[in-house]
């Protein structure tokens, strides 16, 4: 079985993640370099990248996920 390279849509993200899409989307606000993108009105994100996110969010090091990173937009929307 292929592993998927990206989660496809917020649902797959929310899963992977075991967070609400609020809580993602403000994670998103505060952290732009969170390894997340509106993509043709589609969410999707690295699994690897967002693994290693939470790792340095519960470990307080968040100074690396301020600015974005390549290939990731800047801003989450403020609503659903």
């Amino acid at each position: 079985m292929v592993k998927a390279t990206f989660l496809k849509g917020m649902k797959d993200i929310t899963a992977y993640v075991g967070f609400s899409e609020a809580t993602i989307l403000k994670h998103k606000r505060n952290y732009p370099g969170m390894p997340i993108r509106l993509e043709c009105g589609r969410w999707i994100g690295d699994p690897e990248a967002l693994e290693q996110f939470y790792k340095d969010l519960a470990a307080g090091r968040t100074d690396g996920w301020l600015e974005v990173q390549a290939g990731f937009s800047k801003e989450a929307p403020t609503g659903s």
